[in-house]
């Protein structure tokens, strides 16, 4: 198997409505393209980098009292959540944004839930940075 055939995977179970295996498998396969480009990393460090590196600009979200960085909140709250405990947690959402499919939107809610929720687009975003590396990359 390969990071491409985790992006076709994941294509599949996203237009089966199966929006967290779809997301998972995108993250798995972000996790390997960032060891891939930082072999001398940890998995996570080498996500959080290949993340930060696609991106201009900073993101800081108050997730369970704390400022998590976009790059943390996408590690820890959705990849090892998903891989680790089969589901996000009650307190992240992935939601669709129908007047802008691929506008990045967070939210982060007060009480009484204190919800995160991220757009769609943000998997889309994520698929086009891993569709931009050389087919070398992807296999």
């Amino acid at each position: 198997m390969s990071i491409a055939d985790r992006l076709e995977d994941a294509d599949v179970l996203w237009t089966r409505g199966r929006r967290e295996g779809a997301l998972l498998n995108l993250l798995i396969a972000v996790t390997a393209a960032a060891r891939n480009e930082r072999p001398d990393m940890k998995d996570g460090d080498a996500f959080r980098t290949f993340i930060a590196d696609r991106h201009s600009w900073s993101i800081a979200i108050e997730h369970r009292g704390q400022l998590v960085s976009l790059e943390q909140l996408m590690w820890k709250w959705l990849r090892c959540e998903l891989a680790h405990r089969a589901s996000l947690p009650e307190d992240v959402q992935l939601y669709v944004m129908d007047d802008d499919p691929d506008g990045l939107r967070i939210q982060a809610g007060g009480a009484p839930d204190y919800c995160v929720r991220l757009s769609d687009g943000w998997y889309w975003w994520l698929r086009r940075h891993l569709e931009a590396l050389p087919a070398a990359a992807l296999t």
